[in-house]
C-alpha cells in the first residue's frame, strides 16, 4: 500500500528526480514574485462554491499519490447535496460496460489500493452511480484513447436527463482543456467539443509533493517555503485562481500541504476525519504487515480478492501498528514477509 508507507515512497521519488539546473533556479525565483494581491482560500470550500454552476466537474490524481484520492473523497458528500449523482472514474475496469455496485479485485486496477477502495465505498454508500469510461481498445493511439474516453462519458450523459451532474476522477493530464501538441488532445478537450459542456477542471498533480516532473517539484518546494500552508488550498492573485505555470489548461490548481505524520502514518489517511487512528498490537514475532478487512466483505477463501480498509507494515516507535478505520466490525489479518497469514482477529471500532 502506498499509503501504508508513504514517507518511503516520497523519499524514493526524490532520489530518482533529476537535480535542479541554474536556469531552473532563475525561472523559479521569478515565479516566486508574482505581482498582485496574493491570498489563499480553502480548496474544498472554493471548489464547492464553483461546482454549483457546473454540470460536470473533473478532478485528477497522480496515480502514485493516494492523498489525491482522499481529497476527492472529501468532496463527495457536499457535491451529492448539490445534485451530483454520478462518479466516473478512469481507474474502473470497463470491459463489461456496466455500473460498479461493489468493490473487489475486479473493480479496477488502482481501486485495489486501500484509499482508492475507500473512495469507491464512500461514493456507493452516499448513493452515487459509479461510471467506468476507460477506452477498452488496446491498439488505439494516444489521441484515439482520449477521444474514446470522452465519447464514453458523453454517451452515458446522453442516456440521462439533461440535469444529470457528474464528477469525473481521472489521471494526470486527461482533464486538460487544450493542448499545444498535435499528438496529444486531452479527454476533457474532446469532451467539451462533442458534448458542448464546459467542465470545471481541478488539477491536483502539479502543486503537490514531488509533483509530476522534477522542475515542478522544485517549484512546489520553493513556493511552500515562501507561502506555507497546512490544508489543501487554492492560491488567488487579485481574487483570481493562480496559474503558476501559465498553461491555462485547468480552471484551478490545488496546492497540497507537505505531508505530516503521526505514528508513521500520513495525516491525510484520516480522510478528513472520516476514519480514526486505531492501534494494533503486534501479535506475532514474524509479523510484517497488518491489514483490516470489513467483516461484511471478508471471506476466508477469497480474502485475497478483497480490498483492505487499511493496511501498513510501518510500526510506530512504541512498537504498535496504527490503522485508520471508521466505526464498524473488521477482521484483522497479520501477515509475514511472504504474505502468508499468521492469524486473524476480530476488531470492533466504536
Amino acid at each position: 500500500s502506498l499509503a501504508g508507507d508513504y514517507a518511503s515512497v516520497l523519499e524514493l521519488e526524490k532520489i530518482r528526480q533529476e537535480k535542479p539546473t541554474e536556469s531552473w533556479k532563475e525561472n523559479i525565483s521569478k515565479l516566486m514574485d508574482i505581482p498582485g494581491e496574493f491570498t489563499y482560500t480553502d480548496a474544498r470550500k472554493y471548489i464547492l462554491s464553483k461546482a454549483k454552476a457546473h454540470r460536470v466537474v473533473m478532478i485528477n490524481e497522480a496515480h502514485n499519490k493516494p492523498q489525491h484520492r482522499a481529497f476527492t473523497a472529501s468532496l463527495l458528500e457536499d457535491l451529492y447535496q448539490q445534485g451530483f449523482r454520478y462518479l466516473a472514474m478512469e481507474m474502473l475496469y470497463n470491459y463489461k460496460r456496466t455500473a460498479v455496485t461493489r468493490l473487489n479485485a475486479l473493480t479496477g486496477h488502482y481501486t485495489a489500493e486501500p484509499v482508492a477502495g475507500e473512495l469507491v465505498r464512500k461514493a456507493l454508500e452516499l448513493g452515487y452511480t459509479l461510471v467506468p469510461y476507460e477506452d477498452t481498445v488496446s491498439n488505439h493511439t494516444v489521441k484515439q484513447r482520449e477521444y474514446a474516453q470522452a465519447e464514453n462519458l458523453y454517451n452515458f450523459l446522453k442516456m440521462k436527463d439533461t440535469t444529470a451532474k457528474m464528477l469525473v476522477h481521472a489521471g494526470y493530464g486527461h482533464i486538460e482543456k487544450g493542448s499545444d501538441n498535435d499528438a496529444w488532445i486531452p479527454m476533457a478537450a474532446y469532451f467539451t467539443l462533442i458534448s458542448g459542456i464546459n467542465p470545471f477542471t481541478i488539477d491536483q498533480t502539479h502543486m503537490t509533493e514531488n509533483s509530476v516532473t522534477a522542475y515542478e517539484a522544485a517549484v512546489y518546494d520553493s513556493w511552500i517555503k515562501k507561502h506555507p500552508i497546512n490544508t489543501a488550498s487554492v492560491a488567488l492573485i487579485d481574487n483570481q485562481p493562480l496559474d503558476l505555470f501559465d498553461t491555462h489548461l485547468y480552471d484551478i490548481h490545488i496546492i497540497h500541504p507537505p505531508t505530516t505524520y503521526r505514528n508513521g502514518r500520513p495525516a491525510w489517511i484520516a480522510m478528513n476525519g472520516w476514519k480514526k487512528e486505531t492501534p494494533v498490537n503486534p501479535a506475532y514475532q514474524s509479523l510484517f504487515m497488518v491489514q483490516a478487512y470489513y467483516e461484511k466483505e471478508y471471506n476466508e477463501k477469497t480474502v485475497n480478492q478483497s480490498i483492505p480498509a487499511d493496511q501498513t507494515y510501518t510500526n510506530a516507535p512504541n512498537g504498535l501498528y496504527y490503522l485508520y478505520l471508521r466505526k464498524g466490525k473488521y477482521k484483522l489479518l497479520f501477515r509475514d514477509k511472504e504474505y502468508k497469514i499468521l492469524g486473524v482477529k476480530d476488531l470492533v471500532v466504536d
